[in-house]
């Protein structure tokens, strides 16, 4: 699943009843195009006859995820059907058979029902497939997600079923207790909660949001609301609910979905997804994926209109600040202590990652201890983590040298890392890989990737991340003169920035206040990379602990830093947004 990508970071929770002004800021476009996703009900049951492997490898084709139910035959084989009986899709079939549901046949009887003939000619022959074949086309391409809709299967038995795949599984209910019952029982697989069959109120969404606050939103990972659009062009639920509903869910780190109703005959009104994306939903559910691709590649051509600003446009909680090697310039950097600090402060920390001489992965940044160890003997100094066994790492006072208060600092695991963001699902982390194999990366950290940001001045190493660890994000860092900035990003444009989720662009400030690369360079950058859906970020090697740095880039469209100085960074983005406060 292109997994809906929230550049959050959340610094307290929003009610539905969060104040109009600020929901206005926001609009789909602050994120990828990638991370919006279109999902074919039944599979792309307009297309295809619904609920068959032709549907499902149609909508995969388009770059959509489609949605499957299942039922259990009465031999135990879970199928992929929808109806409780056969009276819909056999209508010439027997009073006797229409009335049976898939419970009531094994799998050799279902197998031979004609399900695709109801449809016409050109549907005649499709079969119904089992839960095995919808894992094997998974297990086949890792980039493959799909919903499922259980109707009346045992969650421990598609539990086993699909061990393995989880990753690429999002449970699809309209039940609070089904979606925390699965996700206790697979992790590491999301739960869609969907509500409201198209005649939902505004109280009515309402009061399901409060329900769920109860419970923190437990076990749910996407939230799907179905919308009706009525003949004179309203919505049921309104607008402002839908807005205020997405704009919550995105505090929570719970991806929006709309699922609409009456959009033409068969979903084909292009208007009305291009108004369901401009209340903030990041996934429509539809019959037509096809007409919902369409809507949302025209949408992300746009540019959002009017002079464009961060302050005006996206919300002071979601800009994101790096905690450039943790927060080093306050702890040991790459340390548990510098991570700790980042986070409380709702920052997200950057950790580089090498593997010490018995394969155990680390946070440290050098390719030798000569700065981290100054007092150490040269042949010490020397030496890179590679050289070490992390027992002899253990042994290290990465702290010392940066003085007494620093002292006794050591170097931590990925292992310790993954566990200080467990438990928190606010805490995010950057990751600079220094010499360690992705898929020994993407195995060690699995249940954390869409938490992961993986940096990296290397494209083909992001194409290779994506590959292993899709539901990760990506950000690529760049340096150097214009010129060679100019170089490297047509050469992105060639590809369409494609596995890119963030850019980061280094920037040099003289004396004089003159950026490198210019103030027009990076505001045409932070233009064309918002057309892609993609994050800018810049690092200030100079002067980045000045508050005008960074309301200066502010203005000039980046949404992100990555910084030396998280607290003064911080500070200047709190005061850039409180003088759009103090103007109103």
């Amino acid at each position: 699943m292109k997994q809906a990508i929230r550049f959050c970071v959340a610094l307290c929770l929003m009610s539905v009843s969060t104040s109009a002004a600020d929901e206005l800021q926001w609009n789909i476009r602050n994120v990828p195009r990638e991370s919006v996703t279109v999902i074919a009900h039944r599979g792309a049951g307009y297309l295809a006859p619904e609920n068959t492997m032709e549907a499902l490898e149609l909508t995969w084709r388009m770059g959509g995820i489609p949605e499957v139910d299942v039922r259990t035959t009465k031999d135990g084989v879970i199928m992929m059907f929808h109806d409780n009986n056969f009276a819909r899709i056999l209508p010439d079939a027997s009073e006797e058979a229409k009335k049976k549901g898939l419970e009531d046949l094994t799998y050799d009887e279902a197998r031979r029902l004609d399900i695709g003939a109801f449809r016409g000619a050109a549907f005649a022959g499709q079969r119904i497939v089992s839960l095995e074949e919808i894992c094997e086309a998974l297990r086949q391409d890792r980039w493959r997600r799909v919903y499922i809709d259980v109707k009346n299967v045992d969650f421990r038995l598609l539990a086993r079923a699909t061990e393995g795949l989880h990753e690429q599984i999002v449970l699809a209910t309209g039940k609070d207790d089904e979606a925390r019952r699965w996700r206790k029982m697979a992790p590491l697989s999301g739960a869609l909660l969907w509500m409201g069959l198209g005649k939902a109120t505004d109280e009515d969404i309402e009061e399901r949001f409060a329900a769920l606050r109860a419970s923190d939103f437990e076990g749910v990972t996407h939230l799907q609301i179905h919308v009706r659009f009525n003949e004179d062009g309203t919505t049921m639920p309104s607008e402002s609910c839908l807005r205020k509903a997405g704009s919550e869910l995105r505090r929570r780190r719970i991806e929006f979905q709309t699922m609409p109703w009456g959009v033409g005959e068969h979903g084909d009104r292009v208007d009305y997804y291009r108004r369901l994306l401009d209340l903030g939903t990041a996934g429509l559910s539809t019959d037509r994926p096809d007409v919902a691709m369409q809507a949302l590649d025209e949408y992300y051509a746009q540019p959002l209109a009017g002079v464009w600003n961060v302050r005006d446009h996206i919300p002071f909680e979601e800009v994101i600040v790096q905690a450039h090697r943790g927060y080093g310039n306050a702890a040991p950097e790459g340390s548990l202590e510098s991570f700790e600090m980042a986070w409380r402060l709702h920052m997200v920390p950057e950790a580089d990652l090498r593997m010490t001489r018995d394969g155990v992965i680390v946070s440290f940044h050098d390719t030798n201890f000569a700065r981290i160890l100054p007092d150490a003997p040269e042949e010490l100094k020397k030496k890179g983590i590679e050289d070490l066994t992390f027992a002899e790492t253990q042994q290290l006072d990465i702290g010392a040298f940066r003085g007494e208060s620093f002292a006794g600092q050591r170097i931590i695991s990925l292992a310790r890392m993954l566990e200080a963001l467990g438990g928190h699902p606010d805490r995010m982390l950057y990751i600079d890989i220094k010499q360690i194999d992705f898929d020994v990366l993407a195995r060690q950290t699995l249940g954390y990737h869409p938490r992961l940001i993986v940096a990296s001045t290397k494209y083909a190493e992001l194409t290779e991340w994506k590959r292993v660890a899709p539901r990760s994000r990506t950000l690529h860092w760049i340096g150097g003169k214009e010129d060679d900035l100019a170089r490297r990003l047509a050469a992105l444009r060639d590809v369409k920035f494609a596995h890119i989720d963030q850019l980061q662009i280094h920037v040099s400030i003289a004396e004089n206040g003159v950026f490198s690369p210019s103030e027009t360079f990076l505001r045409r950058t932070g233009e064309e990379l918002r057309r892609y859906g993609i994050l800018f970020q810049t690092l200030s090697w100079t002067q980045g602990d000045r508050p005008e740095t960074y309301q200066r880039l502010l203005d000039l469209g980046c949404a992100s830093f990555a910084t030396d100085y998280p607290q003064e960074t911080m500070d200047a983005i709190k005061a850039y947004y409180a003088g759009k406060e103090q103007s109103r």
